[in-house]
């Protein structure tokens, strides 16, 4: 998956492929704050290929990024990947921006940011960036939805592409597009970063929604993030090239009642969106801004499970066994160190999953809610105690696979616990109600 965070703008004065290589990316890579932080590459080569190096620069902030040293790094299998689908350990010991220099056959597909430890943390999609995917020079930057809160405040990083020093200008907007500061002259070093952490110095505490606009007069990037030693708090605020509009409504699926009691004879449903089709019949249809999900389950207990399969959203076609996952989630309650609720994020052969300690477990009534944002590149999940509305279940993290269209004839399907037992591992939901299914798009 090579998303494009920003539309093809003009792009000048970038830097120069190296003899023997053949493929050029830039990773920014916020500051999340203190903690810890894995990024992974996942690479794509030809079946059978042993080609395997990749040149590396680590740029840390306020430095001019054209005559450091590359370190000579090679591609691996990981645990769930083979020799087609390799990975790049690139975490680097600072924030700023990373170049990757691939050999011939080697081609980048997805970066992965995980912050936090296997049951405290979040990740996050990095932008893999070429000449044709950053802002112009001249051009603006809108970086979406930061906040300030008390228990922290996002911060802005400014990438800068050309040869020579940047200058840039900031403008910040409060959620109905007035201005509330402006500020210009902020230098950012060639084929280098800088970060403004104060970009937010002016707004009140208890703001969200805040947009940052971003202009510079060399070819650029900007991100922001919310950084926090609770990993589970982090976040990443990403770029596009206007204000997104509100969209237009669209119910996709609407089922009062039970839907799935979920008994040995009958543990799956399968429910397809509505999406549109392209036109033509044929390439990706209509890109939807959001999805959202609420559902209501009574919950029981089966008596022997490991992982259950209780949600997830996919479309045919794609690196993950063929398809496209958009989100997968799963709980485990005989987990060692107490019950644990899983969401998968999507990613093909990094593996990057969301873990929280949650007890789905015992006669409960519960409420699911989830968002899925391709403005914002984030999902949020919920799952509340019916009555009291409190959290058993409550993570917003990245949106990896957020091309939320149908493509070709392959719409977007939503499904529900297992049609049987998988690996001797992967139960349906066993003795789960499910009822009440609502689904609202916005295009």
């Amino acid at each position: 998956m090579k998303r494009t965070l920003a539309l093809a703008l003009s792009c000048v004065s970038l830097v120069a492929v190296s003899a023997g290589a053949t493929e050029i990316r830039w990773v920014p890579v916020p500051s999340i704050g203190s903690g810890p932080i894995d990024v992974i590459a996942e690479y794509s080569r030809d079946k059978g290929s042993s080609i395997k190096n990749v040149d590396v620069t680590y740029i840390q902030e306020n430095v001019a990024g054209g005559n450091l040293p590359v370190a000579h790094q090679q591609v691996y299998i990981g645990p769930s990947t083979s020799t087609t689908y390799p990975l790049l350990e690139i975490t680097p010991q600072a924030p700023g921006l990373i170049k990757l220099e691939a050999q011939d056959g080697l081609s980048a597909d997805e970066v992965s940011m995980e912050a936090g430890g296997k049951t405290g943390g979040t990740g996050w999609e990095l932008p893999l960036l070429t000449s044709s995917t950053v802002f112009g020079a001249g051009k603006s930057a809108y970086v979406l939805n930061l906040t300030k809160t008390p228990n922290g405040v996002s911060n802005l990083s400014l990438f800068n592409f050309g040869t020579s020093t940047a200058t840039c200008s900031v403008k910040v907007l409060r959620p109905k597009g007035s201005v509330i500061e402006s500020r210009s002259g902020i230098s950012v070093p060639a084929i280098g970063a800088t970060r403004l952490d104060d970009v937010l110095r002016l707004v009140t505490t208890n703001a969200a929604g805040i947009t940052a606009v971003v202009t510079c007069n060399q070819p650029f990037y900007s991100l922001g993030a919310f950084p926090n030693s609770d990993r589970t708090q982090v976040k990443v605020f990403y770029p596009v090239d206007k204000l997104p509009t509100a969209g237009t409504s669209v119910t996709m699926v609407n089922q009062p009642g039970t839907f799935l009691n979920c008994l040995p004879d009958f543990s799956f449903q399968r429910f397809t969106l509505p999406f549109e089709m392209a036109p033509s019949g044929h390439g990706p249809g209509t890109r939807y801004k959001t999805v959202q999900i609420d559902f209501d389950v009574r919950t029981g207990d089966p008596e022997y499970v490991v992982i259950r399969n209780i949600v997830g959203m996919l479309r045919s076609g794609g690196r993950r066994f063929g398809k496209t996952l958009f989100f997968g989630s799963f709980d485990r309650p005989q987990a060692g160190g107490g019950p644990k609720m899983l969401v998968d994020l999507g990613t093909p052969y990094i593996e990057t999953v969301v873990k929280r300690g949650a007890d789905l477990t015992g006669l409960q009534s519960l409420h699911f809610h989830i968002e899925l944002n391709a403005d914002q590149h984030a999902m949020l999940y919920q799952i509340s105690r019916t009555g009291s509305g409190s959290f058993l279940f409550n993570v917003t993290t990245g949106f990896f696979n957020d091309d939320l269209n149908a493509v070709d004839a392959n719409q977007p399907v939503l499904e529900f616990g297992l049609p049987g037992v998988a690996d001797n591992a992967y139960f349906p939901p066993y003795r789960w109600k499910f009822a009440n299914l609502k689904v609202v798009a916005t295009k």
